[in-house]
């Protein structure tokens, strides 16, 4: 315990840096210091808890920790590592986030697995990673994947290609 309180741990542009200690592991109990710098590296969230923020009044939530069990029913989720681990976002599938969701900075190029419990049509909700001049990579977003076809590259979730 006492490495974990000398660890210095920041979030700084979407990255984790912790300087002469191993990471914990993805599954860990998160701490509200670490909490407290995702809400400073994306700001206008509400903490729920010392794993869970709010944002867009309950419509789009972060999980510091996740599993693919933390994907509640009627919402999209896109997890930071492979197999439904590490941080979680998720967002309801209201009729305007079924259209375009754009992830936020810390977000963009992190997606590693995915579920889709949500609403959108089937076949016409996608993954993509935004490419200037051509056209975007894209993988369908619906039933739950453990591994993503584009690792660490999805920038939004949009309706139709």
């Amino acid at each position: 315990m006492k490495t974990l309180q000398k660890a210095a741990i920041a979030i700084s542009g979407g990255a984790l840096i912790a300087s002469g200690f191993t990471a914990l592991p993805a599954q860990a109990e998160p701490s509200s210091a670490k909490i407290d710098a995702y809400m400073a590296a994306v700001p206008h969230g509400k903490k729920v808890s010392n794993n869970e923020i709010s944002y867009e009044n309950g419509s789009v939530r972060v999980l510091m920790s996740a599993t693919a069990a933390s994907c509640r029913r009627g919402w999209y989720c896109v997890y930071e590592h492979n197999n439904y681990r590490g941080a979680m976002a998720q967002w309801s599938t209201t009729p305007a986030h079924c259209k375009k969701f754009k992830f936020s900075n810390y977000w963009k190029n992190k997606v590693s697995s995915f579920r889709e419990t949500g609403g959108c049509e089937r076949n016409n909700y996608f993954l993509k990673d935004a490419k200037k001049y051509q056209p975007d990579p894209f993988e369908p977003f619906e039933a739950s994947k453990p591994y993503v076809r584009f690792n660490d590259r999805y920038d939004y979730a949009a309706k139709g290609l």
